[in-house]
């Protein structure tokens, strides 16, 4: 008996097969590509959820729109894939891809649906010069977060106010952040995300972006929640001759500096014979950026940034959001490379640096390193964290202050307590930790992180309670290898510095203990 042939049911079986493949394949890139104001964008699917990468926010800050306000990518037609992340801004770090056609941003969500996810939009740190949104998001979109991460422009090319230019306004990067918002805005419920549930965070100079943001008219209602984490915002800026005055006094209490007398000081160092607009938007990005010494300040130019933010948070000018802030017990061992050496530095305490000296004596016994590095870290991160606490406070809008406190052991980061940015190494290599004890803890930073994004509270689940910071209590969460509620960290020291802080911004106007705004001759 002769077989059957099954030729045509193997050939319709295989048809079918490959049909499905195809549908199937056609439905996931389907899932992959979302319409946004500027057209469509096809990400990828990675660990579950799904990633657009290089996502053009503003376009490129070049040529004639060098140090102007950023504006919009325009719409393009098709779908462009959305698959690498876009080169850096400007800077001089080495091994960076960078070009000044840079404003682009990434966006890593469970899924491309109607869910209204929070959304939690990360702005890097690196002191304004360095930096950029390349960061592994996929670890806050797996806890069920829209994650956005921006790039923004660095240095002189994003915070700068020669004379020879035009616009009044002179936080180019800062402008950048708010479109980068404003994007969000626009666009960001068609990836899964809330617009109406938008938190910022960063740290370092992205947390003193959060501060910058807070104080920001332009970015009043584009964010709903933020977290400074080691911001600088009681810190001295340079201040352009459209500032308010009477000015501020310096870190040093001498005249703080001029803006445009900084930035004919780069150009100088640049191209001396560099005058108008045109020839200074003529110079290579690189070499301005190379130009810059250690870290760079934003500044003051009275329209994007008024006054300083602690000035500014003390007046209660600051936008009515739930804020989270704090700073490590270690901050100033990020001091060898911020550009202030420790005799400018000494300087600048003056007649002051001898009892500030022994307010720091335990840790000056153990070096002058470290009790120099100690001072300084106070004075620039944890005094700023407690004075954006207290300016919210004061307003009756809820407030978290943190304290990250614990021991990191072996180089480079050998230190008495947690050094300058471990927060965020904890919140973005948490499977990675050293030991089970570290790994614990970043467990619970992110889920106070985003539980807060979730809802404006940190506090969820099993976690130690975090009271919200009262002025009469002044109630931190100490974060370490056992979490703890503590009044007063570091008091008598930051009480000092305050004093002296006090007395440098007495002059452009603070809130006195009672509430009541001043501004003294």
């Amino acid at each position: 008996m002769q077989a059957p042939d099954n030729r045509g049911l193997v050939a319709r079986l295989l048809f079918g097969a490959i049909l499905l493949s195809v549908l199937e394949a056609g439905a996931e890139a389907a899932g992959n590509v979302v319409e946004t104001q500027q057209g469509a964008f096809e990400g990828t699917v990675e660990d579950g959820g799904l990633v657009f990468r290089g996502i053009p926010y503003g376009m490129a800050p070049t040529g004639h729109r060098r140090w102007l306000p950023p504006q919009a990518a325009p719409k393009h037609e098709g779908v462009r894939p959305a698959l690498d992340f876009g080169p850096a801004c400007p800077q001089s770090r080495v091994g960076s891809r960078s070009d000044e056609d840079c404003l682009t941003l990434n966006v890593w969500t469970p899924g491309a649906d109607d869910s209204a996810r929070p959304v939690m939009v990360w702005i890097h740190g690196g002191g304004f010069v360095t930096g950029s949104g390349n960061v592994p998001g996929e670890l806050f979109a797996a806890r069920g977060v829209v994650f956005v991460s921006i790039n923004y422009r660095l240095g002189p090319l994003g915070f700068f106010a020669h004379p020879a230019l035009e616009s009044l306004a002179a936080n180019f990067g800062l402008l950048d952040m708010v479109l980068a918002l404003e994007w969000a805005r626009d666009n960001i419920s068609a990836f899964g995300g809330d617009p109406g549930r938008v938190t910022v965070f960063g740290v370092s100079a992205g947390g003193m972006a959060v501060s910058m943001l807070l104080a920001n008219e332009a970015a009043r209602g584009l964010f709903h929640g933020a977290i400074a984490q080691s911001g600088y915002g009681t810190w001295a800026l340079p201040r352009t001759a459209n500032a308010a005055v009477p000015a501020p006094l310096g870190m040093d209490l001498n005249p703080v500096e001029s803006a445009e007398s900084l930035a004919r000081e780069l150009i100088e160092r640049v191209a001396p014979d560099a005058e108008t607009a045109d020839e200074l938007r003529g110079l290579d990005a690189l070499e301005l950026m190379k130009a810059v010494e250690g870290f760079y300040l934003p500044l003051v130019d009275g329209v994007t940034l008024r006054e300083e933010p602690g000035i500014l948070f003390l007046a209660g000018k600051q936008h009515d959001v739930p804020v989270m802030t704090g700073g490590t017990s270690f901050e100033g061992i990020i001091m060898p490379v911020s550009g202030i050496s420790v005799e400018a530095y000494e300087r600048i305490w003056g007649a002051d640096y001898p009892a500030a000296r022994a307010l720091y004596r335990d840790d000056f016994d153990k070096s002058p390193a470290i009790g120099v590095k100690r001072l300084f870290g106070d004075n620039r991160y944890l005094l700023a964290a407690r004075t954006l606490a207290l300016g919210m406070a004061r307003m009756n809008s809820p407030a978290w202050l943190y304290y990250l406190d614990l021991p990191v052991a072996g180089p480079p980061n050998d230190s008495p307590g947690a050094p300058h940015g471990y927060d965020r190494v904890l919140l973005f290599t948490r499977a990675d930790m050293p030991d089970a004890g570290q790994q614990a803890l970043a467990e619970r930073l992110a889920g106070y992180w985003v539980d807060f994004a979730r809802s404006g509270n940190p506090n969820g689940g099993s976690r130690l309670h975090w009271p919200e910071y009262r002025e009469e209590d002044g109630r931190w969460l100490v974060f370490g290898m056992e979490d703890e509620v503590r009044r007063g960290v570091s008091k008598e020291r930051l009480d000092f510095i305050e004093a002296r802080y006090r007395q440098r911004v007495q002059r452009a106007g603070y809130a006195d203990p009672s509430g009541k705004t001043s501004r003294l001759p």
